[in-house]
């Protein structure tokens, strides 16, 4: 029985070609080998498994080799070469700082350094996780760092740059490793699985990429894992089941329940989500996910940002072409609000459904929007058409219900149509000449709609009085209140409003500020009486009087003295009180 090998120790690169998402990296390394321009020290950074370890191992292979190919790779058949593939080469040294990271394991370290390679050109010291170094250890290293012996080499490799003290940054050639793109790590597992003739999906690829985050060695561990599972044939369902991860589907399903305002399809959907042992967090984190797919499959600019498959990117151009953006970016509005609230909250199914339902009923929201938009643009046209010049039409024909217009045309042009009529055009459907009943009834129905109309206006004028008129004023001043309105509320107390021919409420204030305030105010209170009182020909004029402000301020005490005569007068007592107490009014 073979021992089995994990994939990512068995397809390790071992050449700066095989090395995934780093040209940045590979290609400046190659260019310091053929110039002869290689750093004492350098630090490899970057997230974890996205090849810092691999790319200093093969910097320490090349350096040593001694038949360098014309693309700067190692030979692989020189004695270097050999030992090191066997791990058995003296000129490379890898310490784990996570384990050795005392002041003692970099003095040690620091010993071996003074003596020079009996083979090879260079001596390489990787050290593995160097930010777990001691402080103390840090400074042991610093000397030695600064001023390596010639022939000395040390390649720093950590996945947490901030932790490393700035005086050894600035000793090192720094390299910034990326995450490695979805589509590089899911065409990588698919020659992977070619060599090891397993059958994979590419969506079941791209699910594991996107799993990993960026980390390729996460990547091929979880391949493992799943080709272990399906016994070699790696499906889409089964990288699913086994990565705990939603189907694409179900939130495919939920945007055409919410575009169709499908409340009891999305309940129930949810419900069976939940049932499969999905976590109500997990599924807020993947709608919203999907709702931003859509909001960048709209433009095609911004399409490659999208990291899914082939047939996915279609599904997802294909529903984004039903959606609008203002209801993408609505509902990823309402998606995070409510995953900030599910961490909080004690009935945690009830907050993702309530969310579920707003989003059922976000495309009505937006409608009236739209609506109110396309009525704009219909008075923009009709101001449009009033603009421009007005074709003459016969009253007759406007008043009877035929508006066609006569175009302005000379009297040679009218006779010659009048006599290429023919005989009985008069009596065709465009105009009839109505009898005289018919204009008996019109006239009539236009009087007694006038009587109506007057009859109402003084119904609604009998019934509107003072003391209504006040009592709408006092609900107006509480509602005020209840909007922190202040300034207004207290204009409208000092100067209360008067109703006058019995329709038209009168406001006289004493300064233009206060008229300005009022000014601003004023629809709310017209639409406000309006509902109150039920009448629909209410007005509001409001004044400015200067000698009223005059009158005002005289009234209104200011001195200390005449603020207690003023509150004495209200509450007598008060006067007690002091000669109690013998207080003095002037505080």
């Amino acid at each position: 029985m073979e021992n089995f090998i994990v994939s990512a120790r068995k397809y390790r690169p071992a050449r700066f070609e095989d090395v995934i998402g780093q040209p940045q990296v590979t290609q400046t390394l190659k260019n310091a080998i053929r110039n002869n321009q290689l750093a004492q020290a350098f630090l490899f950074c970057g997230p974890r498994g996205v090849g810092k370890t691999t790319c200093a191992r093969i910097l320490a292979k090349v350096i040593n080799c001694e038949n360098i190919t014309a693309d700067i790779e190692a030979c692989d058949a020189c004695e270097s070469c050999k030992s090191f593939n066997h791990n058995a080469s003296f000129n490379v040294h890898e310490l784990d700082a996570a384990s050795n990271n005392s002041v003692e394991d970099i003095r040690s370290l620091i010993d071996q350094i003074r003596f020079a390679p009996q083979t090879g050109r260079k001596k390489i010291y990787i050290i593995d996780e160097v930010h777990m170094l001691s402080n103390a250890a840090f400074n042991a290293f610093l000397k030695t760092l600064e001023e390596p012996p010639p022939y000395a080499i040390f390649i720093l490799a950590t996945t947490e740059k901030h932790k490393v003290i700035p005086t050894i940054l600035s000793r090192c050639q720094i390299f910034d490793f990326n995450r490695i793109k979805t589509e590089d790590t899911a065409n990588y597992l698919f020659n992977i699985a070619r060599k090891e003739n397993i059958k994979a999906e590419k969506d079941a690829l791209h699910i594991i990429a996107q799993k990993a985050d960026g980390a390729l060695r996460d990547a091929l561990s979880i391949f493992d894992r799943i080709s272990i599972f399906t016994s070699g044939n790696l499906t889409y369902q089964a990288a699913l089941s086994n990565l705990n991860i939603l189907d694409y589907d179900y939130f495919f399903r939920f945007i055409d329940y919410f575009l169709q305002e499908n409340i009891s399809d999305t309940l129930l959907t949810y419900d069976e989500i939940l049932n499969n042992g999905f976590e109500g967090e997990n599924f807020l984190s993947g709608l919203g996910s999907h709702l931003r797919s859509l909001l960048v499959s709209k433009d095609k600019i911004t399409l490659q940002l999208l990291e899914t498959s082939e047939n996915l990117r279609n599904r997802y151009g294909e529903q984004a072409s039903f959606t609008t953006v203002s209801f993408l970016l609505n509902a990823l509005s309402i998606v995070n609000e409510s995953e900030i609230q599910y961490r909080t909250s004690r009935n945690k199914r009830l907050c993702v459904e309530l969310a579920l339902m707003k989003l059922c009923f976000l495309s009505k929201r937006i409608k009236p929007v739209t609506e109110s938009a396309a009525q704009t643009d219909s008075k923009k046209k009709d101001n449009a058409l009033s603009n421009s010049p007005v074709p003459v039409v016969n009253d007759n024909a406007k008043k009877y219900g035929s508006e066609k217009p006569i175009s302005k045309q000379s009297p040679e042009n009218l006779s010659k149509q009048n006599l290429n009529m023919p005989v009985g055009a008069a009596s065709s459907s465009s105009f009839k000449m109505p009898s005289l009943s018919d204009l008996k009834n019109k006239i009539e129905s236009e009087r007694k709609t006038e009587t109506d109309n007057i009859h109402t206006e003084k119904t609604e004028g009998e019934v509107l009085d003072e003391t209504k008129l006040q009592f709408a004023l006092s609900n107006y001043l509480q509602k005020l209140q209840a909007e922190k309105k202040f300034p207004v509320l207290e204009i409208l107390k000092m100067y209360p409003p008067v109703l006058q021919n019995n329709r038209t409420v009168i406001i006289t204030v004493g300064t233009q500020s206060h008229s300005q305030l009022l000014n601003d105010e004023r629809d709310n209170m017209i639409a406000f009486l309006k509902n109150k009182l039920e009448k629909k020909n209410i007005d509001l004029t409001i004044n400015v009087d200067s000698e009223k402000a005059k009158i005002e301020n005289k009234k209104r005490p200011y001195t200390p003295t005449e603020k207690f005569e003023f509150m004495a007068n209200k509450n007598p007592i008060l006067r007690e009180l002091r000669d109690e107490l013998k207080l003095e009014t002037d505080f």
